[in-house]
């Protein structure tokens, strides 16, 4: 495909990309070792990336494309995997937001526009997702950040706190402890946690009271949680424990996890604690907080000093 032998019909609705029976007859009858690529480690590059051209070249033109966007006021930088062959192309999106991937595939010569659709070039991975998602996410009326504190972690456990923030200014849309039940009471260990006692929760009213205040201040937003999946189960289970409808906070698709972007956006799949005091305000906005860095380029991308860096080995650029 980079040598532009094959070009791609459309894609499908999962994003694969799908070929005529035609286009593929016309590159079985190329003069190319089938064998060789049969028998190719499937983690190595391709025996044939030298159809696309000499690799310095392909090299040098992703670095004039960065270069092109950072001239354009665009913070953007290369990085090349050499056990997949594959250059990825990260820009930070701009405080007014872009550009967007199309706009700047509209940048990229010939070679490089036939890389991306053979996926040897990639624009926006996922630290560059990660980044322009949460501009998305601190816009006005976009998400808000949520954060509960409960009686313990198991799904018959009730919740004890609740509050969420606007996402985009960090203004507070829901305060509030939460009585969690007759009968129900706080255990010694979660009391340690969050400091929350029963005493301070026996004049609070009851789930079934809170829960149209969660909602009615979340609206439509994107509900954003440190650990979502706990969050969301916490708040759904107590509702079915008492009757209450907790209305689109069923779906998960009403959800976004800022645990998982923190990883992508660090390039790692380690589980890393927000770091907040555990209490769900504060939770709360830690949490926001987090959610700005994320707009911003992650250290782990940033160049290493000039007399660190060793000169034979691919660098962020």
């Amino acid at each position: 495909m980079e040598a532009g032998h094959l070009s791609a019909a459309s894609r499908s609705t999962a994003g694969s990309l799908q070929f005529t029976a035609a286009a593929l007859d016309t590159v079985l009858g190329l003069p190319l070792d089938w064998e060789a690529a049969r028998r190719a480690d499937a983690r190595r590059p391709s025996p044939w990336r030298e159809l696309a051209g000499p690799m310095a070249e392909r090299d040098q033109l992703v670095d004039a494309v960065a270069a092109r966007l950072r001239n354009q006021g665009v913070d953007a930088w290369a990085r090349y995997s050499s056990t997949v062959d594959r250059w990825t192309l990260d820009w930070a999106p701009l405080r007014g937001g872009g550009p967007d991937r199309e706009s700047v595939k509209a940048l990229l010569p010939r070679r490089l526009v036939r890389a991306v659709d053979a996926q040897r070039l990639v624009l926006l991975g996922p630290v560059g997702r990660t980044m322009h998602w949460a501009h998305r996410m601190l816009q006005p009326g976009v998400a808000c950040v949520l954060d509960v504190e409960t009686t313990g972690l198991n799904a018959d456990d009730r919740v004890v706190e609740v509050a969420a923030v606007d996402a985009y200014d960090g203004s507070v849309l829901v305060d509030t402890l939460v009585h969690p039940g007759p009968g129900v009471s706080i255990p010694l260990a979660a009391s340690r946690v969050h400091g929350i006692t029963d005493a301070e929760v026996a004049d609070a009213r009851p789930w079934s009271a809170v829960l149209p205040e969660v909602l009615a201040a979340v609206g439509d937003r994107t509900v954003l949680a440190y650990n979502s999946a706990f969050d969301q189960r916490m708040i759904v289970g107590h509702a079915r424990s008492v009757g209450a409808d907790a209305g689109r906070l069923r779906s998960a698709q009403a959800w976004q996890c800022l645990m998982k972007r923190r990883s992508m956006w660090l390039n790692t799949t380690t589980r890393l604690r927000l770091g907040g005091k555990h209490r769900a305000l504060g939770d709360a906005l830690a949490a926001r907080d987090l959610l700005q860095t994320l707009r911003d380029r992650p250290p782990h991308t940033q160049p290493a000093p000039r007399h660190d860096r060793p000169c034979s080995s691919p660098a962020s650029r």
